[in-house]
């Protein structure tokens, strides 16, 4: 009898403190959590079930519209410069681009995208992961098609489409895809051949943002206007990025700065019913394990940045989730976009 009544004792004890254990634990937890500055997104919409994606679509535009306007903000228009203007780079230590008399006559009256609106969009990104997709076909099946840094076609059309309607290109991509242009003629006429695809279509280059890309803008004008290609031009305004930026700090998404993919959807999430992405995948391999380049065409194996991306594909996975968009990882089985 006496036995027991230790033993029980004993086992009483233990919980107690067990117990006791826990409360001081839990006590710390909530005192670190509760001192802790958590972020807290003002924008944050949850799982929509029941809703069709061009619904759902439209209340994630209402959110970008707040931060980024396609109609007054995808581009400097000629009644915003006048030629000799110095308008400051974003990025830079108080650098300037003037406004020569080419640049001036390529600026648009008005935004070639004013009061536009489309069914179906694709956004294209230049991830490794579109090689083998086949998902060419159904890119090109959308309304309008959005591609990133003026990307290769050519050789790639089953994996990538043809069709372009708004192509980026950052002043960067000629010394990185078309290195020694400046002297070298081929490459030159290579870079030309590039541009005649466009078309009448629209280009896209965020001409100030930072002063290393000037002779490339400059360059790229000057070809454009010598040889009379029909490409609709349309230039970045200064604080794009700024506006980007506060678009992902309005979320729960922690982008540390956006990057063109960020631009093309925040345009389609404007302008598009249904946002389908394509090549937006920064890992080095898929789920199978096979091996992604980090762009479906060149040699380049990654880029140093400052964009992190794998938290633009957190968050472009998210909005797939919660059908704002679809995002394709994986080889297209359908020649045309689903719309529901």
């Amino acid at each position: 009898m006496y036995n027991h009544d230790v033993r029980s004792n004993m086992a009483a004890r233990k919980t107690c403190f067990r117990l006791m254990a826990c409360g001081l634990l839990f006590t710390i937890s909530m005192s670190i959590l509760t001192g802790m500055k958590v972020r807290q997104p003002s924008y944050q919409v949850p799982v929509h079930r029941g809703l069709t994606t061009s619904t759902v679509s439209s209340i994630y535009g209402e959110w970008v519209m707040k931060h980024f306007n396609p109609d007054e903000d995808l581009t400097v228009v000629k009644s915003q410069v006048y030629p000799g203007q110095r308008i400051l780079f974003e990025f830079g230590t108080e650098q300037y681009m003037t406004i020569d008399a080419t640049l001036y006559r390529l600026i648009p009256e008005v935004s070639p995208l004013h009061g536009k609106h489309f069914r179906s969009c694709a956004v294209l990104g230049n991830s490794g992961i579109l090689l083998g997709s086949r998902c060419g076909p159904q890119i090109d099946s959308a309304d309008f098609v959005f591609r990133s840094n003026l990307p290769p076609i050519e050789g790639f059309e089953k994996d990538v489409g043809t069709k372009s309607n708004f192509t980026t290109m950052n002043p960067s991509v000629l010394p990185n895809d078309y290195d020694g242009y400046r002297g070298n003629n081929t490459v030159r006429m290579w870079f030309l051949k590039r541009l005649r695809l466009i078309g009448n279509q629209i280009l896209h280059i965020p001409a100030f943002v930072s002063p290393p890309g000037t002779h490339d803008v400059r360059f790229t004008n000057k070809m454009i206007k010598e040889k009379k290609l029909p490409v609709k031009l349309t230039y970045a305004p200064n604080g794009t990025n700024e506006k980007m930026k506060a678009m992902w700090e309005d979320s729960e998404f922690m982008p540390s700065r956006p990057s063109t993919g960020s631009i093309l959807f925040a345009l389609a999430a404007c302008m598009c019913d249904h946002i389908h992405l394509y090549g937006f995948y920064p890992f080095s391999e898929d789920e199978m394990g096979r091996m992604i380049n980090y762009h479906y065409y060149g040699t380049i194996e990654d880029l140093p940045g400052k964009h992190n991306m794998t938290e633009e594909y957190r968050a472009y996975l998210a909005l797939h989730q919660r059908k704002a968009l679809v995002l394709h990882t994986e080889p297209c089985n359908h020649h045309k976009m689903e719309r529901k």
